[in-house]
């Protein structure tokens, strides 16, 4: 068909119709799926569903490219192209618009569900439970595209050629969101496989090979989604310019949802050599999963304004509130049939797997506080009409004191001695603990302070035990554990200094004025005018005094070509001990600008530690596997 430019809207009638190819290709793919279902089940034939797993990642391959092509080659006739992309947009951002909004974003993650059954089939071939899983992942898979096709298909056409998009939204057009939004898709991918295994487990029984897989999958889920947090976090520090790294949006939240069953499902798999309470650990996997689908209704559904939101589509929330529906009252169905079949032990009164338990609970405290906090004012505004907010202060005062209690659990652990102890002994040190906390209370002491030393304390404790073995035997017991609960620690004390020291400034400055704050003098130097691509740009150039050291940095106020949308880059200063953070705001008649300087405490030790985390946890994967 011949497109036809159209100049101006009065004189243009715009039809809209799917493309042809684009549309075949989706639906080929759910042909397969459902042919993958259809196979898996069928013993005769499972290795033939292996070949189908190889042609469905193909084909999705194939239409992601088509996909791509359009935005390279400025093809605005694509709805999907003509709302994230424009002539002006840089081709590096062109490539990041593919998942920039919610249609290119599932397929994304689509793609790489099906490149996930591909992978497991290459890894674990003729493996006893892998049609169960096929055929699992397929379902999975069949009801995805069905959604992207009917909800949010990204292969629909104007019957013309407009002159231009109407760009990518500013606040993604940074390096980082190219990285963090696939990364973040993978992290919810790779809890599917490990659903799929769950569920395979349940049907044949849980075998040392099984486990292993699980372990692998379950690492390098827990791996991946902890990177797009870390990911998110720091461009939400630098890129939103109200001076934290974690603000607590609802959108936010929910990706901590399946983090934290994730990480408690991951601490689970280490009961599987004695299997101690199975039916928690293959409950903890479906709820993972599970709260994979709850983040992307939550964020589809229109039920939340957010920054991070693909919001647009209330039709979208309610297919998928209907997917998590099916999937949940399914895969629960068969746990509680199953349930006579996983029968095991409980743990020792305070012993290692003891502990592991309480640290479960702990975690699972954690998310339940989250979920009523980030999804009880959506409840109450659908259902009774009445906006509720609920602060930062809500989550930190209610948080602050598990996760120092998880801290103690898993430093207790690191003293098997400490285990041994009798009844008399442990009644003795939780009622001098309750003594302690008693008198803190009494003297009015900060509970940020306390939590302050008592996280340095620990961590004083850990790292001269590991020094200390490490002196005489040469080496560090299970190194990648102990690194993982040093760096919790590490973070712990980064974010508690962070809330404890961290201050800020909003002041007026004129081109070569100053102002001392903290220890500080902060000078405007100069304000310049500049042009880019596609957006123009006031910069700000600052230099900041501290003591004997001159630091400089620029901070601008950027204003789109399409749109006339304006954004803040937020000019940073980092050192190991805090940062210098400056966001330009708006200027007055009389030449000023409005600034916001802050000095942020404990930064770059909360990048280094969540770095150390991910390091520990990919290297005991790897360790474990022996790849």
């Amino acid at each position: 068909m011949t497109k036809t430019t159209c100049l101006s809207k009065s004189r243009c009638k715009i039809n809209i119709q799917p493309d042809f190819f684009g549309n075949i290709l989706l639906s080929f793919s759910a042909f397969l799926s459902a042919l993958i279902f259809v196979v898996s089940l069928s013993k005769k034939h499972s290795n033939f569903g292996t070949k189908l797993v190889l042609a469905n990642f193909a084909t999705l391959i194939i239409c992601c490219g088509y996909l791509f092509l359009q935005f390279l080659e400025d093809n605005f006739s694509f709805i999907y192209v003509f709302e994230n992309s424009s002539i002006l947009l840089p081709t590096f951002y062109k490539i990041s618009a593919f998942w920039s909004a919610h249609e290119g974003s599932f397929l994304l993650m689509i793609l790489f569900l099906s490149g996930s059954m591909f992978i497991n089939n290459s890894f674990f071939s003729g493996q006893v439970w892998m049609p169960i899983s096929n055929a699992t992942l397929s379902f999975i898979l069949f009801f995805y595209l069905v959604f992207q096709i009917f909800t949010s298909n990204p292969f629909l056409t104007f019957d013309v050629l407009p002159n231009n998009g109407t760009d990518l939204n500013p606040l993604l057009q940074d390096p980082l969101l190219v990285i963090h939004p696939p990364v973040l898709f993978a992290g919810y991918v790779f809890y599917a496989v490990t659903f799929s295994l769950v569920i395979a487990g349940m049907f044949i029984g849980f075998d040392k090979k099984l486990f292993q897989s699980l372990k692998l999958w379950a690492g390098v889920s827990w791996f991946t989604l902890t990177f797009a947090i870390l990911l998110g976090s720091i461009w939400a520090y630098y890129e939103l310019g109200w001076g934290g790294y974690w603000f607590w949006d609802p959108v936010e939240n929910v990706v901590l949802l399946p983090w934290l069953a994730g990480t408690a499902f991951t601490h689970s798999l280490i009961f599987s050599k004695n299997k101690i309470l199975l039916s928690w650990m293959v409950f903890l996997g479906i709820s993972t999963f599970l709260l994979t689908i709850l983040a992307s209704f939550v964020v589809r559904s229109g039920v939340l304004n957010s920054v991070h939101s693909f919001a647009s589509d209330p039709s979208r929330g309610v297919f998928l509130l209907s997917l998590f529906g099916v999937f949940a009252f399914a895969s629960l169905a068969l746990f509680f049939s199953k349930s006579v079949f996983l029968q095991s032990e409980w743990p020792k009164l305070l012993s290692k797997q003891y502990l592991l338990v309480l640290n479960n609970v702990v975690l699972l405290a954690i998310l339940l506080i989250v979920f009523l906090g980030t999804l009880y004012p959506i409840v109450t505004e659908v259902f009774y009409g009445q906006k509720l907010s609920i602060g930062p202060n809500y989550f930190s005062s209610l948080i602050t004191p598990l996760v120092l209690i998880l801290i103690t659990l898993f430093s207790v652990e690191q003293f098997p001695n400490l285990l041994k102890i009798n009844k008399r002994k442990f009644l003795l040190g939780v009622l001098s603990i309750a003594l302690v906390v008693i008198i803190i209370d009494f003297l009015k002491i900060s509970a940020l302070s306390v939590g302050l030393y008592f996280v340095a304390l620990v961590l004083s404790i850990l790292l001269l035990k590991a020094l200390v073995e490490l002196a005489t035997k040469r080496q560090i017991n299970i190194a990648h554990k102990v690194f993982g609960h040093l760096s919790v620690v590490l973070l712990t004390f980064a974010v508690i200094a962070n809330h404890q020291f961290s201050e800020s400034l909003d002041v007026r400055l004129k081109p070569g004025e100053e102002v001392e704050f903290s220890n500080t003098v902060v000078r405007l130097d100069s304000v310049d005018v500049e042009g880019e691509m596609n957006f123009d740009t006031v910069v700000a150039n600052f230099s900041i005094q501290s003591g004997e050291t001159q630091s400089n940095l620029k901070s601008e106020k950027r204003v789109y070509k399409i749109g006339g949308v304006i954004t803040s880059e937020t000019g940073i200063v980092s050192t190991v001990q805090r940062d210098y953070h400056i966001v330009l705001g708006d200027r007055f008649q009389d030449g000023s600008w409005s600034i916001r300087y802050s000095i942020n405490y404990g930064i770059m030790l909360i990048w280094i530690s969540s770095i150390l985390l991910l390091f520990s946890m990919l290297y005991g994967t790897i360790r474990r596997h022996g790849y």
